[in-house]
């Protein structure tokens, strides 16, 4: 009898360690992961984004202007939680105008298809661009920008980027907004922004 036991126990802790191995190998990717995101941090320089607007169509959002113009881009994910709580923020940060700042360009940027992102804005009543960029691979600087949602980022008229924070930062961002709008203003284009 205590043969029988020992044996089933050997059975048993065997079947749990292979089962643990099967899983472990089964979800272990064993695709090579390809090359690295690209990142784009405080500093770097965007002379334009590409995406697809609403219609589903092509386009080229140059991020250098006039000195004195700032650029925002927000990004959001309609499939995500944090997005959804800032997206009613959001459509009023949107429908306010911008106290002291002229040349303030705001764009929301996602990787959602163009038409589920435009249904995304309607809904929180949203009155910006959108651009999407759910065209572009995963390495692309287009889809670094909406690896974290809901996010802003802040570039200067040189298309520098020059802050960047969480989107419920909305008092942070409006303030680097204002700071950046007078600092290029006063250092005038292609002048070294140090």
């Amino acid at each position: 009898m205590k043969r029988m036991q020992n044996a089933a126990l050997i059975l048993l802790v065997s079947a749990i360690v292979g089962q643990s191995l099967y899983l472990a190998f089964r979800t272990t990717p064993r695709d090579d992961p390809g090359p690295p995101a690209a990142q784009v941090r405080v500093g770097d320089t965007l002379g334009f984004l590409s995406g697809h607007v609403e219609e589903g169509t092509a386009t080229t959002v140059p991020l250098r202007e006039e000195p004195g113009a700032v650029t925002v881009l927000y990004a959001f994910h309609s499939e995500c939680g944090f997005s959804d709580d800032v997206a009613p923020v959001w459509g009023r940060h949107f429908a306010t105008p911008d106290s002291g700042t002229s040349g303030v360009r705001r764009i929301a940027l996602t990787r959602d298809p163009p038409g589920a992102a435009a249904d995304y804005a309607r809904r929180f009543g949203w009155r910006v661009e959108l651009l999407s960029v759910s065209r572009f691979p995963d390495t692309s600087r287009e889809h670094a920008l909406v690896a974290r949602t809901p996010w802003a980022f802040v570039f200067d008229s040189d298309g520098v980027l020059r802050f960047h924070d969480h989107g419920a930062e909305l008092e942070r961002i409006d303030k680097a907004i204002a700071a950046i709008a007078v600092d290029t203003v006063h250092r005038g284009p292609g002048q070294d922004q140090r």
